[in-house]
């Protein structure tokens, strides 16, 4: 499956076009940085373009800890840029990144990270060093999942015929419509409602869809140890941060500050 992906950002001079388009009509760039949220399908869209391009698929992290000298001159698909960084604000990683991409010198490369963690221009402007070497790079939102892509998703589920137009269009009469963009949260609706337990009141339905994006599935990103909290503890942490933005009317809240 080829997902549609938008640009975002695109070298100088060039048109920007922010129509939907295949990720794979940008094959030929010479670096793109891919963003998504959480369970968009990034690392599943590299894997499958790398297999296709004949390229190494590779994550960040063994990308940093592997010897230049077994990487260089391949087309290099990096995933997880985000799951090697140690925080928002850490900035060390890309600076790592771009030494080690000047060491490898790879035919083309692409990079992903989730959108949370990535920190705009001044990432890109950080690895532009890089990047403008070849004229820059494109970075592309990879887009919510359309119809067909959901289907496409639950058939490789091995759900089949009428039932996956059926889970669709009841999710979507529930007021669970949202969860059918993204391929993990659709997958985890449909792992909780397979069954026919779909949610009977509002408050049901409340806690279904709280407890669902409350969940990391990401082995890497979860916490482990003293820092794991159930989702009834996270709830109410994360209930009171969205009442504080609405009343606040602020876009963001961080450790040190609102944005």
């Amino acid at each position: 499956m080829m997902r549609a992906v938008r640009q975002i950002s695109i070298p100088a001079g060039r048109p920007k076009d922010i129509t939907p388009r295949p990720f794979s009509e940008f094959s030929d760039c010479a670096n793109i940085v891919l963003l998504g949220d959480p369970g968009a399908g990034k690392t599943h869209l590299f894997r499958e373009s790398a297999a296709v391009e004949q390229a190494r698929f590779i994550t960040a992290r063994t990308f940093l800890n592997t010897p230049s000298d077994r990487l260089r001159g391949q087309a290099l698909f990096i995933d997880g840029l985000d799951e090697r960084r140690a925080g928002r604000g850490d900035r060390d990683t890309v600076d790592a990144l771009i030494v080690k991409l000047f060491d490898v010198a790879p035919l083309k490369v692409r990079i992903s990270c989730r959108v949370a963690d990535w920190l705009g221009e001044s990432d890109l402007a950080a690895m532009g060093t890089f990047f403008d070497q070849q004229n820059g790079a494109y970075v592309l939102h990879l887009d919510n999942l359309q119809r067909n892509e959901q289907i496409t998703v639950l058939e490789e589920q091995d759900v089949g015929g009428d039932e996956v137009e059926r889970f669709l269009n009841e999710a979507e009469e529930r007021g669970l419509g949202d969860f059918l963009e993204n391929p993990q949260n659709l997958i985890m609706l449909w792992s909780a409602v397979k069954t026919g337990s779909w949610p009977a009141t509002r408050k049901q339905l409340f806690e279904l869809s709280t407890k669902l994006m409350l969940q990391e599935p990401n082995v890497e990103r979860a916490r482990s140890g003293g820092g794991v909290f159930s989702v009834a503890e996270l709830r109410l942490v994360a209930g009171a941060v969205c009442a504080a933005r609405l009343i606040s009317d602020v876009d963001a809240i961080t450790h040190q500050s609102v944005i």
